[in-house]
């Protein structure tokens, strides 16, 4: 949380009402509440066990934060359960590839956020190296784009039942026992629900008809120092391709 968030400005949490959308189990609640000084975090996320998590751990810290109004909620794809005009400032750290609608999102944040009201993004667009989020089954940057996505799932699926195969913490359940194998129940991203193999330009496309303004876009290419850093960086100015060399990218929208 702390690579994460210093890329973003203290000033638009310090003193001011925080959303924290897709929240999870809530790392960077937390981690906000205990290093800087919001008025307020809610928290908001539709999985009810990672809510229930984050709410234990909230118990468990709530002495070492400076921020004492931290909740966390638990909502669904209707819409957010907080009030309009209720946050200064709305988070969407790691999240955004998985709104499945996220043009009623944007419109829901629109209805949340105050008026000059900002959302801070971070977003790893799905034609990027790792877009698939498949990286622990498939290392292979741009898998989705040369084997296709049948190929993808058929081969997700035989390495997810494989019994050296190590499952993240986000294929167990509350008890810490292995999920179902996700990949033989569907053999596309949009079959699966997880990923809405949104691009750059059709999101922004939908944030302007939301009212949104785009204040900041800086696309990040991967490698962190020396010359693959640098390479990376050149790749980002390629016409047409440049998405496919963006590992992840750092938005701020005002209202």
């Amino acid at each position: 949380m702390r690579r994460s968030w210093v890329r973003f400005c203290d000033s638009d949490i310090n003193g001011r009402d925080v959303l924290d959308f897709g929240c999870g189990e809530g790392p960077l609640s937390l981690f906000l509440a205990k290093t800087r000084e919001p008025r307020s975090i809610v928290g908001v996320d539709i999985d009810a066990i990672a809510i229930e998590r984050a709410n234990r751990a909230l118990e468990a810290e709530q002495a070492s934060l400076s921020t004492p109004d931290v909740r966390f909620v638990l909502g669904d794809t209707s819409g957010l359960p907080v009030d309009d005009a209720s946050a200064d400032t709305i988070l969407a750290f790691d999240c955004m590839e998985h709104v499945m609608n996220p043009q009623a999102i944007l419109a829901d944040w629109h209805r949340v956020l105050r008026p000059g009201g900002k959302v801070l993004i971070e977003w790893y667009p799905f034609k990027g190296p790792f877009g698939p989020h498949m990286a622990a089954l498939i290392p292979i940057p741009w898998a989705h784009v040369i084997f296709g996505e049948k190929a993808l799932f058929e081969t997700a699926a035989r390495l997810y039942d494989d019994p050296d195969y190590v499952p993240g913490h986000w294929d167990l359940d509350e008890h810490g026992k292995k999920l179902p194998n996700k990949w033989t129940q569907a053999s596309t991203f949009r079959e699966q629900g997880y990923l809405n193999e949104l691009d750059i330009p059709a999101f922004n496309r939908m944030v302007r008809d939301e009212g949104f303004r785009i204040v900041r876009q800086d696309n990040r290419g991967f490698g962190q120092s020396g010359p693959k850093h640098a390479i990376g960086k050149a790749l980002l100015k390629l016409p047409l391709i440049d998405e496919y060399f963006i590992n992840y990218t750092l938005i701020e929208l005002q209202k």
